[in-house]
């Protein structure tokens, strides 16, 4: 029987540079695409008819990388590069695309249940939920890292409780010239939190198999 099974779960480990480069690029790169080429445009923003009476179901993984103009892809690819990397710390980089993706995913699950909103595309939902997933994991972190995870996470559960999205699940913005969809940022936060849950639900798992295992 083993002796030395560790007191909890462990924490991930954190991406390599090349590794996290590549994700950084790619998320440009997949988001260009969908952004500014118009037949990927067109067939990948979130359109509630088109899903919900045509079947068009791929739109529900595919709004999260169209864009509405340069602008609002630069500043979604400029904070998904800040989050990301700062949530490298303590993932690796497959981990991080796949928190953000599921996250992007289940954005569009949750608006298909808001009548009030008949089309979406953006990064921002997502990247609400990788970001509070990764303040998360930076907890256990050690010193300016815990630090930082504490700030993330408390600007992350600030900033959806100040939008209110329950109460006012998209608003105009002037700046922007367009809804911005506060419902998916608060979706996004849920899902990351989700996210983290079901992770350490799974790493809490892994040493009670191992020791099953050697018994």
């Amino acid at each position: 029987m083993r002796t030395d099974a560790a007191a909890g779960p462990s924490a991930p480990a954190g991406a390599s540079w090349p590794g996290l480069l590549a994700a950084i690029a790619l998320v440009w790169a997949l988001s260009a695409c969908f952004t500014f080429i118009p037949w990927w445009h067109a067939h990948g923003l979130y359109l509630r008819d088109a899903v919900r009476l045509d079947g068009q179901w791929w739109r529900l993984a595919t709004a999260m990388w169209v864009h509405l103009d340069a602008h609002h892809w630069l500043a979604d690819m400029l904070a998904a590069t800040g989050v990301l990397a700062i949530s490298a710390r303590v993932a690796r980089a497959r981990s991080l695309l796949l928190v953000l993706v599921a996250c992007g995913i289940a954005v569009q699950v949750v608006l298909l249940r808001v009548p009030a909103i008949a089309w979406y595309g953006g990064l921002s939902g997502a990247l609400h939920g990788l970001a509070l997933w990764g303040a998360l994991g930076l907890l256990r972190a050690p010193g300016l890292a815990r630090a930082t995870g504490v700030l993330l996470c408390l600007g992350v559960l600030a900033k959806v409780w100040v939008e209110q999205s329950w109460l006012a699940p998209v608003v105009f913005s002037p700046a922007w010239g367009f809804g911005v969809v506060r419902a998916a940022h608060a979706a996004g936060a849920v899902a990351g939190l989700l996210c983290w849950v079901l992770q350490e639900w799974w790493l809490a798992r892994r040493p009670a198999r191992s020791d099953g295992a050697a018994a």
